[in-house]
């Protein structure tokens, strides 16, 4: 997967090269992988990990790790994801960061870096963040399921469609074709029924170590029947894919050969030449995954962790 970090930022050494330590494992039961350049380990309590490592648990197995930031990540069974970059100015509290969910459920909790630094990516869509805990639960279709606890979120799928999800307790489905649909209760939840609350979200049943107090019940979810919420605009809209039309042939086009003028032979009806470089279909060159940078702004004094909002009923804490 290639991803795109936001604008260069002088960090003073900061950024981390592939391989290098960006974090600890804070707590492992069972087997968890770690996997960097084909080069496999079995991590423990306090174990380094590394930038462009790739973490995979156990299906009887969770994992959960603290970055050099104080983001933390929760990994339930089954669960799969890459540190694919971080860069952070712990002075300025700048950067940018990149996380690649691509399997199972985790529970994300941002860090005290400014909010616009983290880009989770999802199959199908891309998450920004504002001072957020939340719950992703990626089907075996790749569709996901975005559960918010804390702070606000906005996911951004197919055509760059952005949705805003700000009420603790709603959630947002991401189809497999990356539709992004408008936060909606559980009992609303596209095929809530395909699997177990409790298999999606094992950390609203036990509360990991790296969040243990969550401000939400099982019962407060399942049963909320939260007002609809406001269509608001994107703040910060992270567009997975986008799509370049060719100012020029590709680069690997071979050049037809010309016929020779004495043994081509006349034809009555002229034809329309075809140009067998052109192999650009509608003239897109393929997908580029990219990600941008930009500010978040207009955030409401609040209490969230990890900074301000206005978080509704659900209220907030300090500290994070």
């Amino acid at each position: 997967m290639i991803a795109v970090g936001f604008p260069a930022l002088h960090v003073g050494g900061a950024q981390a090269a592939s391989g290098d330590r960006i974090g600890d494992a804070v707590i492992i039961t069972n087997i968890v992988m770690a996997d960097f350049a084909e080069k496999q380990r079995k991590l423990a309590n306090g174990d380094d990990v590394r930038q462009d490592e790739v973490i995979e648990v156990n299906t009887d197995a969770q994992g959960e790790f603290r970055l050099d930031d104080d983001t933390k990540l929760a990994l339930g069974p089954g669960s799969r994801l890459v540190l694919d970059k971080f860069v952070y100015d712990s002075e300025k509290k700048t950067g940018s960061i990149i996380i690649n969910m691509t399997k199972g459920a985790f529970r994300f909790i941002t860090g005290i870096a400014a909010k616009p630094t983290y880009v989770i990516n999802t199959p199908n869509a891309s998450i920004t963040v504002r001072g957020t805990v939340f719950d992703v639960y990626i089907l075996p279709d790749k569709s996901v399921w975005l559960l918010l606890h804390e702070g606000a979120l906005e996911a951004t799928g197919k055509r760059n469609v952005c949705h805003v999800l700000e009420q603790p307790g709603q959630l947002v489905h991401i189809a497999s074709d990356g539709t992004v649909s408008k936060p909606v209760n559980w009992s609303q939840l596209p095929d809530n029924t395909s699997v177990q609350f409790d298999t999606a979200f094992p950390f609203v049943i036990n509360a990991p170590s790296v969040d243990p107090k969550p401000l939400l019940t099982r019962a407060s979810i399942v049963d909320g029947a939260f007002p609809p919420s406001q269509e608001k605009a994107c703040l910060n809209p992270h567009p997975r894919f986008q799509i370049r039309k060719p100012d020029s042939a590709p680069r690997n086009a071979v050049p037809k050969k010309k016929k020779d003028a004495k043994k081509s032979k006349p034809t009555r009806t002229a034809k329309r030449p075809r140009n067998d470089d052109d192999d650009w279909g509608n003239g897109a060159r393929g997908m580029d995954i990219v990600v941008g940078g930009g500010g978040m702004g207009g955030f409401r004094p609040g209490g969230m962790r990890g900074g301000g909002g206005n978080m509704g009923p659900a209220g907030g804490r300090m500290g994070r």
